[in-house]
Order: structure tokens, then C-alpha cells, then sequence
């Protein structure tokens, strides 16, 4: 008889296949790093392998979606916080957005550098489609909140939260060679040509929700 998986095990042990995906790919670059690669640091057989991933787009995939889970725990606090402005709530959702990328810089920078790749077009959509399904609705609770408290002034909450969620995806490009311009070392965006991608991300932002400019400035 097969042994029986418990359900947690079964979780412990795809984070553990998907970090170690993650750091080959960081290391050696996604087209470089082989299944062959990950056998050998899990020090697993390509059947155990298989029983959780059976190729390197579904372990990218995977990542990508463990990413969004482990994003979405803190937002989901803040958007339920009873006695938080509109305003305090977008604040907080900013910083704690911010500080996820920073406390999963390896992650992040791998998936931006796989972003800018124009062969990963099937990436780009599917973390378009994860941040449509979970970042998207969070907003779209603070914009409506903010509706109804007279500091956001628009008739489209829903589709507001979907264009500045579609912004800040592609935005992804400029914000990879603002980076590059800076000689910044993984989502450092102290540089000047990175301050003022977020400076144009957040005016955009701010003009969308037809808030005064500046509103958004004690993020950066």
C-alpha cells in the first residue's frame, strides 16, 4: 500500500522544491538551470520530483503562485482593519507591498529579470492573472472605502483598482532598467532613476483615484 502524504508534509515538502527552483534559477537563469540541477540539490529522483512538478514551467508557475499566497496574508489585515481610514489602509498597503519585495529580494529579482525576458510571455500572464484575482480585490476594497469617505473621487472603484494593479505589472520594464540605470543590487530603489519611477507610478496613482498630488509621497 502507498504510503499516505499528510497534507501539511505534502506542503513543507513543495515550498522546499520550489526554494530550491527558485535559488538555481536565481543562480544560474531560468533557460540555464535543468531539472537535472534540482535533482541533485534535493538530492531526490525525477519520479519524487514529478509527483509535485513535472517540468520547469510548472515549478515557475508554482513559484508565482506561492509568491502571491505569501503576499496576500498581510493585505488582507490591513484591508479588514476596522478602524483604519481609506487613506491609512492605501498608506499601509503601499508599505507593506514595499517591504514583502524587500524581505523576498531573491525572489523578486529572479521573477523581474524572468519578466523582462521576452521568451516568458506565458509568466507575464500568469502573474497578470494572480494579481487581477488577489492584489486587484484588496485595492478595490480601499478605493471603494475611500469613495464613500470623500478623500477618492471616482465612479469606477472596480475598474480603478484593475488599471493601477495593470500599472504597476508593467511598469515592471521601466522600473528594471531604472535599476540598471541606478547600478542598483536586487529592488534597491533608493537611485535617482528608480525614485522617480515610483515618483511616476504614484502621481499616475494619485490622478487615477483623483487625489491631490503628493498624497502618496510619504512612501517613497
Amino acid at each position: 500500500m502507498a504510503r499516505q502524504v499528510k497534507p501539511e508534509e505534502h506542503a513543507a515538502r513543495r515550498r522546499e522544491i520550489l526554494d530550491a527552483a527558485l535559488q538555481l534559477m536565481h543562480d544560474k537563469g531560468y533557460a540555464v538551470m535543468t531539472i537535472e540541477d534540482l535533482l541533485n540539490t534535493l538530492q531526490i529522483s525525477k519520479g519524487a520530483l514529478y509527483h509535485y512538478f513535472r517540468s520547469k514551467q510548472a515549478l515557475l508557475e508554482g513559484i508565482v503562485e506561492q509568491m502571491g499566497e505569501s503576499a496576500t496574508a498581510e493585505l488582507q489585515r490591513i484591508v479588514d482593519a476596522p478602524d483604519s481610514t481609506a487613506l491609512d489602509k492605501l498608506h499601509a498597503y503601499l508599505a507593506a507591498s514595499y517591504a514583502w519585495k524587500s524581505e523576498n529580494a531573491t525572489a523578486v529579482a529572479t521573477l523581474i529579470r524572468l519578466w523582462h525576458d521576452e521568451n516568458n510571455a506565458l509568466l507575464r500572464l500568469k502573474m497578470t492573472q494572480g494579481s487581477m484575482h488577489t492584489t486587484a480585490p484588496f485595492l478595490e476594497s480601499i478605493i471603494r472605502q475611500g469613495c464613500s469617505e470623500g478623500v477618492f473621487d471616482t465612479g469606477y472603484p472596480h475598474e480603478a483598482a484593475g488599471i493601477i494593479t495593470a500599472m504597476g505589472l508593467h511598469l515592471a520594464d521601466a522600473f528594471i532598467d531604472a535599476l540598471r540605470a541606478d547600478g542598483a543590487v536586487g529592488v534597491d530603489i533608493s537611485g535617482p532613476h528608480a525614485q522617480k519611477a515610483v515618483a511616476a507610478y504614484q502621481q499616475a496613482f494619485e490622478r487615477i483615484l483623483g487625489m491631490p498630488d503628493g498624497s502618496l509621497y510619504r512612501q517613497t
